[in-house]
């Protein structure tokens, strides 16, 4: 079945990584897309898609509005929505929930778990549409009871119309034909109240309170011992809310479907299962030790590919486990930044090792939260030079933009962490920063202890802006100037010798532009920017 699915989120590259994974999975799905609250909105009524992936912070309208408003529409009431955020509190959650929401996944995306809720919320939604197909057939009403017992008289199924007090008001023919009574025959026998006559007591019980809490569809399997001269039988039976006009549950339907022969079927694999297991365990100490040899493989696989999956890209991961390596990708434009810690290895020399790492490692925390604010990725640590690329291994045109901004809230946060770090637990290391923009190429080389890196030419140069840096500036190219002067307040260096390069024009940023900024200082980029930003 083709399931059309709507994707709504502001921050555009999110949005186009959500389709990636969306067709990769499968090919099928109709993806439509929202870049606002509103807009997700009118998408909804407008092509009634099978499940919404809705962002919870947005512009217009946010997460919980869009819900409640899907929620008051009869035409998009069943349409199953997932909450797609990178920070949502749990009070927000709560209130997601509240509102209608069906599941949540947080950024970054596991491709895994989105599939495996996707494929829940796709089948909430066939099921929900089930049940306003026989809504619309099943009322109190004695000639709808008719038209429903002409529809289901042939199926070899059970249908059972029951009241929310548990009392059978009908049953078709294929009641007689799983059980050998008639209802009245049943109902003479074991009284006509489903709490009574049934075969599992405490499971129905437990179930229709269930149903009657959540006002959603349950299951169970029963287990028919000998009954009425018939042979053992496993039942599956389903229960379906049917509500009145005032939306409050008039009644219950159960369809019991025989499932015995599955079920055999089921039992007697797993008695050859256990045979081959008494088998195995003839070569092996005990059976415990097979089970946890397999559990300790199967969780060390787990970290493995989620360590895997922490180091390297989402694509480069899955190349090396699928076909032993990575191919390198080459990328027209990409913006590199250099940032390292002026006169660092003299500061050292009365701390210890130990001391040395765990400064590092809160500088660089910081700079790795940042960094991942603006999609932007981490490469790699040389002793306390740190290195980061913007525009892979997702190519985007805001690269240039993004690594600007991302850099003055490093320099801001180093010239003010007094603020920061009011305790003075970090010491106060002055730090240089450079950046370029060019081309590279980026991937995975060797075969043992992997690590994702990037080479080229534009390497080189960052590598140069951040060595002819000044302390507490954020150093740029002319290359990068050229894409951001219009919104960044720039300083002209001039042409400045370099190393084996000769003469290259530099730049400082000291902020962004007033006219784009929402802070008085300059480094939160405000709504008019952040759609331009958007919009490449």
């Amino acid at each position: 079945m083709r399931h059309t699915i709507l994707i709504a989120d502001d921050e555009k590259i999110s949005l186009h990584l959500l389709e990636k994974y969306l067709l990769i999975e499968n090919n099928n799905y109709s993806i439509t897309k929202a870049f606002d609250g509103k807009q997700a909105f009118d998408q909804a009524l407008k092509f009634l898609p099978d499940l919404i992936l809705l962002d919870w912070n947005m512009p217009l309208m946010n997460g919980e509005e869009v819900l409640r408003k899907l929620k008051s529409q009869p035409s998009t009431r069943n349409i199953s929505v997932i909450i797609v955020s990178a920070a949502i509190s749990d009070i927000e959650l709560e209130k997601a929930i509240d509102a209608g929401a069906f599941d949540f996944v947080k950024k970054p995306i596991k491709r895994l778990d989105l599939k495996a809720r996707i494929n829940n919320a796709l089948i909430l939604h066939e099921a929900l549409n089930d049940i306003e197909f026989q809504k619309q057939r099943i009322d109190t009403h004695i000639d709808e009871l008719n038209k429903l017992s002409l529809i289901v008289k042939e199926t070899d199924n059970s249908v059972l119309i029951i009241s929310p007090e548990g009392e059978i008001e009908w049953a078709n023919e294929g009641f007689k034909r799983m059980y050998g009574l008639s209802l009245e025959e049943f109902s003479s026998r074991y009284g006509n109240n489903i709490y009574e006559a049934s075969f599992s007591k405490d499971t129905i019980r437990n179930k229709i309170e269930e149903l009657l809490e959540t006002s959603k569809s349950v299951s169970y399997i029963s287990y028919i011992q000998g009954f009425n001269a018939i042979v053992d039988k496993w039942i599956h039976t389903t229960l379906t809310p049917i509500f009145d006009d005032n939306q409050e549950i008039d009644k219950i339907v159960a369809i019991e479907t025989d499932i015995t022969n599955s079920k055999r079927y089921e039992l007697n694999l797993e008695k050859k299962n256990k045979e081959m297991l008494e088998l195995t365990d003839k070569l092996q100490k005990t059976n415990d030790e097979l089970h946890l040899q397999k559990n300790l493989i199967q969780e060390e696989r787990q970290k493995t590919d989620e360590l895997l999956e922490s180091i390297l890209p989402h694509h480069v991961a899955s190349q090396l486990k699928t076909i032993g390596y990575a191919r390198p990708r080459d990328y027209r434009r990409a913006t590199i930044m250099f940032t390292d810690f002026k006169g660092f290895t003299k500061s050292c020399e009365h701390l210890k090792p130990d001391e040395i790492v765990k400064f590092l490692h809160g500088y660089f925390t910081v700079f790795d939260d940042i960094v991942v604010e603006h999609f932007i990725e981490k490469i790699k640590t040389i002793g306390d030079a740190y290195m980061c690329v913007g525009g892979i291994p997702l190519r985007n045109r805001s690269n240039p933009f993004d690594v600007t901004i991302a850099a003055l809230k490093v320099q801001n946060y180093m010239t003010n962490l007094d603020k920061y770090d009011p305790d003075g637990e970090l010491p106060r290391w002055n730090i240089r920063l450079g950046i370029h923009t060019g081309s590279l190429t980026a991937g995975v080389v060797g075969k043992i202890k992997f690590a994702y890196d990037v080479w080229g030419d534009s390497v080189n140069i960052a590598s140069r802006m951040e060595s002819n840096g000044e302390v507490g500036r954020v150093n740029i190219s002319g290359s990068t100037y050229k894409y951001i002067k219009e919104f960044f307040e720039c300083e002209y260096r001039g042409e400045i010798d370099m190393k084996n390069r000769g003469k290259m024009a530099m730049y400082f940023v000291n902020r962004i532009l007033p006219e784009y900024s929402e802070d008085i200082d300059g480094m939160l980029p405000n709504e008019k920017f952040k759609k331009f930003l958007h919009s490449l």
